[in-house]
């Protein structure tokens, strides 16, 4: 008997015959950066210390230091994979309140994140993991590489409900979505997230950068968020930590971070506005 759903839905009845997913899956994928933890010399690493010039000031929130979680050299991403949208020149280095790890759905979570554009190093240094105020830090040091992947959009994303999967071919493309990381952590740059809870970050970054609180329904309710809502396209994934144990490194529950940033103000080199979304299991 035919699911009445799943007409509904337009999602194909479980009885029907199973497709092969990888051929509609292909045409959707985007362009990323996957980064990968490597023993050779490198300018971005994980951890250490961000090595600020002497005009930066080391991040703080509520009278604490931010947690330093990585430094990206943007001539070695490019390197990698062309992303128009950053600039070719500096590191980005990232920083977060690991401590209190907040979610990023209220606007009072701005502070807890920051992104830093500054120079690149003129060469790789060794460095021990080490906060300001002399503690070790939560994430060992790691040197970092960077390599051209192809990232599948969710299931939630319009272009993959288009092809109307059965719960079977559902699996499969999920499955389809992990061969690109080739069982390595999803650390990324730029492309399609990997969420877990929920696959509309873009918007949410648009509303709470705009004063919306969207930890529960009326966020999205508010009179105000079909007004911001189209800049919402306007948000682009500037970089995904997983969790990681050989970084020892866990975000909530088996969770990921999401970093992200207007493209107009990536391109102008501005990352004053960057957005970090926390989501676990």
């Amino acid at each position: 008997m035919t699911n009445i759903f799943s007409r509904w839905f337009g999602k194909k009845p479980d009885n029907a015959p199973v497709r092969d997913v990888a051929a509609p899956a292909g045409p959707l994928a985007a362009p990323a950066v996957h980064i990968v933890k490597t023993k050779s010399p490198s300018l971005s690493h994980f951890d250490g210390l961000p090595n600020l010039p002497p005009e930066f000031h080391w991040p703080e929130h509520k009278g604490r230091k931010l947690g330093f979680v990585a430094r990206l050299s943007l001539s070695e991403i490019q390197r990698a994979n062309r992303i128009e949208w950053l600039p070719s020149r500096g590191a980005l280095l990232f920083f977060y309140d690991m401590e209190e790890q907040p979610w990023g759905y209220d606007p009072k979570d701005r502070g807890s994140s920051v992104v830093l554009l500054a120079p690149d190093l003129p060469a790789p240094i060794s460095q021990q993991g080490v906060q300001p105020d002399g503690r070790a830090s939560p994430l060992s040091q790691r040197n970092i590489a960077f390599r051209r992947i192809d990232v599948l959009p969710s299931l939630e994303r319009n272009s993959v409900r288009d092809l109307e999967l059965s719960e079977r071919e559902s699996d499969l493309f999920s499955e389809l979505t992990d061969v690109a990381f080739s069982g390595e952590p999803k650390h990324q740059i730029a492309g399609f997230p990997a969420p877990i809870q929920g696959d509309d970050m873009e918007l949410e970054c648009q509303l709470v950068t705009n004063g919306v609180y969207c930890g529960d329904s009326k966020g999205h309710n508010d009179e105000r968020a079909e007004l911001l809502k189209p800049g919402a396209m306007n948000w682009r994934l500037l970089l995904q930590v997983d969790s990681d144990d050989a970084l020892d490194v866990m975000w909530g529950d088996a969770g990921v971070i999401y970093y992200w940033v207007e493209e107009h103000a990536a391109r102008e080199g501005r990352f004053e506005n960057t957005w970090l979304i926390l989501q676990c299991h």
